[in-house]
């Protein structure tokens, strides 16, 4: 009989410890599964872009009589703006020393484009073009439809999600892209209201110093009278992979030219 009340006393002792391993089994297995759900909320408010912080691109200007200048684009950081993360994007242009004794250039821009949204929340741009010079500080009150600008005082109304001059080049590398497809930005607008259009005309390998890459080449369009008025004068080409890096730019002119081509790049981390 003592055998057999130590092991119904075993049996029972076992039977109470793996009640409570699987017990705590399913506790640790939810508490599992609830940490991973928050991580994937968390990566799913943060959509997936092509650029991240680090990221450096540095191009040469070109004219029909050959360099006039650089230019730069670089995501600096993460910025917080009133309580939002923001990419803080970066670019500037400025001629060379030959085009600075008829017509200096020092072209400075900031974009503050939120994280999750990958709208405009600030921006500022400061031109030194010749003789004039012009300073823009807008802020961009997007649950209020409003922009705000600091240096003028005015506020104007806004489209929902709209994006500054900088922001919608960083908007646009973020968009599925087909060859013979025509994408309307209602989200970038000009002083007139107008939407901005890009068609995606075609892709082809191309030379730049920085290497050769297959990219799509797109070109811009303005919506004017109800219709889409083509103006021909810019072409953009994007890498065709997941880095979308703009390579080359092209715009006619009157009186020439311009070719914008990398020169060199940095892809950023994480």
């Amino acid at each position: 009989m003592d055998n057999l009340d130590h092991l119904l006393c075993c049996r029972d002792l076992l039977k109470m410890f793996l009640h409570r391993v699987k017990k705590n089994f399913r506790s640790i297995l939810f508490c599992l599964l609830f940490a991973a759900e928050l991580c994937a909320q968390q990566t799913e408010s943060i959509p997936k872009v092509p650029f991240r912080v680090g990221e450096k691109l540095f191009f040469s200007m070109n004219w029909t009589v050959g360099n006039i200048g650089t230019a730069h684009m670089k995501v600096a950081a993460i910025d917080t703006f009133q309580g939002h993360p923001c990419y803080r994007v970066e670019a500037g242009a400025r001629s060379n020393k030959t085009l600075d004794l008829f017509y200096p250039v020092r072209d400075r821009f900031l974009s503050l484009i939120d994280q999750k949204k990958l709208f405009s929340r600030r921006f500022f741009k400061q031109q030194k073009e010749g003789k004039h010079q012009r300073n823009h500080d807008f802020i961009y009150d997007q649950e209020a439809g409003l922009r705000y600008d600091l240096v003028s005082g005015d506020t104007v109304d806004i489209v929902p999600e709209a994006q500054d001059e900088l922001s919608i080049f960083y908007y646009f590398r973020t968009l599925e892209l087909e060859v013979g497809q025509g994408l309307l930005l209602e989200n970038f607008v000009d002083k007139k209201g107008n939407p901005l259009k890009v068609a995606v005309l075609r892709t082809e390998w191309v030379e730049v110093p920085a290497g050769r890459f297959f990219c799509y080449v797109v070109e811009p369009y303005l919506k004017q009278g109800g219709l889409f008025k083509h103006k021909g004068n810019i072409l953009i080409w994007l890498t065709k992979d997941e880095n979308r890096i703009p390579v080359k730019v092209t715009s006619n002119l009157d009186f020439g030219k311009i070719v914008v081509l990398l020169e060199d790049y940095t892809l950023g981390k994480g």
